[in-house]
């Protein structure tokens, strides 16, 4: 597998389209380009945007992707630009792209169920080895929608992926697929033939007093925790009204979250709040389960860049052969998805976190990233399979190579 990236900060979505797509034709050290990977910050979205980089490309080369707060890559981390990875893959990797479009009408189990049974139309007969998915940020039921892919791919089937997110506003997020700019929409990957990849993911938050259960929920809202409106761990733990929560919900989420306890894992599933109402329910990103366990988390810089370095490690255990840029023989690409969260908790060192993974897999293997509104991937990242789930606040690194 060759690999090119590309890079633009220009600020009109024309000009930035035709650099990156250029730049990253002149690191791809091929002729043959079979996909683009495309990520954006949300003022560039724009059918304008993807047609320019496929007329770049000079063939019809499928165009996947979406919008994120901050584009990252080996060159930074951007809050304007767009970053544009192509692979040129070797005769014996396959894969297809599908998108799934009103999710919101079809509900996301529905909509998932059909994405993976698109994903699976160019794969009869075939070697499957990783799907990877992009979803609307602001969907509120981003497990079903996992559950609906891996109905169709397999309850096991390795599944990594993130959630589209915007400017940090909470309006409109965006992906994209070839020439389309879509909303309420999933687009997917399926790669399959003797592919090598390792995936790692960690969010660092630690737990906070006792242990609690989640008494009565429904979908992704906890109405009660201990026979109590929800709401109550927070007016407790942190001494402050409803209406003091609800005022200072971004930064109440960020560094409080919900840690849910899966039996059977290590890790807890971290949950965002969405939004407190006024009876005490917490709306959260991601659905929750009746009678789970949960506890209080806080995060720390310190405790996030150690998550870095654990989700790095994890990535790296499958190996790939030293890459030379000099002789065209980057084999591999390492993707980045990130949480907003960490990102608003980190600030500056957002870059030290991007150094981490740099060093951790040399300055020449290609990176490309953005940052989530909702991560997608087993727990149990060292064998890569069983259930996917929908993660707040964690980073997710996935090293592809062919």
């Amino acid at each position: 597998m060759k690999v090119g990236i590309g890079l633009s900060t220009d600020k009109e979505p024309i000009t930035a389209a035709r650099q990156a797509a250029r730049q990253a034709m002149g690191n791809l050290y091929s002729e043959k380009v079979d996909l683009a990977i495309v990520f954006s910050s949300v003022d560039l979205a724009s059918v304008g945007l993807l047609k320019t980089i496929g007329l770049s490309l000079k063939s019809q080369v499928p165009i996947i992707g979406c919008s994120s707060a901050a584009v990252i890559c080996n060159a930074g981390i951007f809050k304007h630009g767009v970053a544009v990875m192509l692979l040129s893959m070797p005769a014996h990797m396959h894969f297809s792209v599908a998108c799934v479009k009103d999710i919101k009408e079809k509900t996301a189990l529905n909509a998932g169920r059909e994405l993976g049974e698109r994903l699976l139309h160019g794969f009869r007969d075939m070697r499957r080895d990783l799907s990877i998915i992009f979803s609307d940020g602001l969907i509120e039921e981003g497990s079903n929608l996992i559950n609906g892919i891996q109905e169709r791919l397999g309850k096991s089937f390795p599944l990594a992926g993130a959630s589209a997110s915007d400017n940090m506003r909470f309006l409109r997020t965006y992906l994209y697929f070839n020439q389309e700019v879509l909303t309420d929409s999933a687009v997917g990957i399926l790669l399959g033939g003797k592919l090598n990849f390792g995936l790692g993911i960690k969010h660092g938050w630690k737990p906070l007093g006792k242990p609690r259960t989640i008494t009565r929920s429904a979908g992704n809202i906890i109405y009660e925790i201990d026979g109590k409106p929800a709401v109550k761990v927070y007016e407790e733990y942190l001494a402050r009204e409803l209406p003091q929560l609800q005022k200072e919900i971004r930064l109440v989420s960020t560094l409080y979250p919900i840690g849910m306890f899966i039996p059977g894992e290590e890790e807890y599933l971290l949950r965002n709040i969405l939004e407190i109402e006024n009876d005490g329910w917490l709306r959260m990103q991601g659905n929750v389960i009746q009678g789970s366990l949960v506890r209080l988390m806080i995060g720390t810089k310190k405790s996030c860049l150690n998550a870095t370095r654990q989700a790095l490690d994890e990535a790296k255990r499958n190996s790939f052969p030293a890459a030379d840029i000099n002789k065209g023989e980057i084999k591999n690409a390492v993707f980045v998805f990130d949480s907003t969260s960490r990102y608003t908790l980190l600030r500056r060192e957002a870059n030290q976190e991007l150094q981490i993974i740099k060093e951790g897999f040399g300055k020449d293997v290609p990176i490309i990233g953005l940052y989530t509104y909702g991560e997608q991937a087993p727990l149990k990242a060292i064998s890569y399979h069983g259930q996917a789930y929908f993660h707040n606040q964690s980073i997710a690194i996935l090293n592809i190579g062919g």
